[in-house]
C-alpha cells in the first residue's frame, strides 16, 4: 500500500481522484499494413504513421507531424508541459526558463523570492498576491511597496531605537 490508496471502506476526505482507465498507446509503426480502425474503416498505413490505441483496438492513425499537434505523451510520476504552456511561463519567468527543470525551479524561486541583502524572505504564493494586492490599493508596485516595508524597518532599528 502506496499510502495514497484507501483501505477498503475507509472513508476518504475530500481528494482530487480521477478514472483509472486504460489509456492511450501509440505506437511508430515499421512496416506497411492494413489497419481495421474503431469506427469500422479500414485503412493502408506506411511505415513512420502513428497507430493510436486503446487496447486491442485502433482509435487513430496519423503522420509522425501531426502527432505532437494532436497528441502528448504522459510522463508517468512527473510534470509534462505542453509547448504553449512553456511559452506563457516564459512571458513571466525569462526566455529559457522552461529548457530543464532545474531552470524552471530557478525561475520561480527568482520570482517568489524577496531578499534584502542577504537575507531571504520566504513568502508563500498566497502572501505575495495580498502584497502585491496592497500595493495596487496604494497605487505603487511590489517593488515600491517592499521599499516601504524595509524604511520601516530602518526607521525602527535606527532612529526609533528598537
Amino acid at each position: 500500500m502506496t499510502g495514497a490508496e484507501p483501505e477498503t471502506g475507509q472513508i476518504l476526505t475530500r481528494r482530487l481522484v480521477r478514472r483509472r482507465e486504460r489509456g492511450l498507446l501509440a505506437e511508430s509503426l515499421t512496416k506497411p499494413e492494413e489497419i481495421h480502425l474503431i469506427d469500422g474503416r479500414i485503412v493502408h498505413a506506411q511505415p513512420g504513421e502513428i497507430r493510436i490505441m486503446r487496447g486491442e483496438h485502433t482509435v487513430d492513425l496519423l503522420p509522425a507531424k501531426q502527432f505532437a499537434e494532436r497528441y502528448e505523451v504522459v510522463v508517468s510520476g512527473g510534470l509534462q508541459l505542453s509547448v504553449a504552456d512553456c511559452a506563457r511561463i516564459e512571458e513571466t519567468a525569462g526566455l529559457g526558463s522552461t529548457q530543464s527543470s532545474a531552470d524552471l525551479v530557478k525561475a520561480i524561486e527568482r520570482l517568489f523570492t524577496i531578499r534584502i541583502g542577504d537575507i531571504r524572505i520566504p513568502f508563500t504564493p498566497g502572501q505575495l498576491a495580498e502584497l502585491s494586492h496592497r500595493a495596487s490599493k496604494r497605487g505603487r508596485t511590489v517593488e515600491a511597496e517592499m521599499k516601504a516595508v524595509v524604511d520601516r524597518i530602518q526607521d525602527e532599528l535606527f532612529y526609533k531605537g528598537g
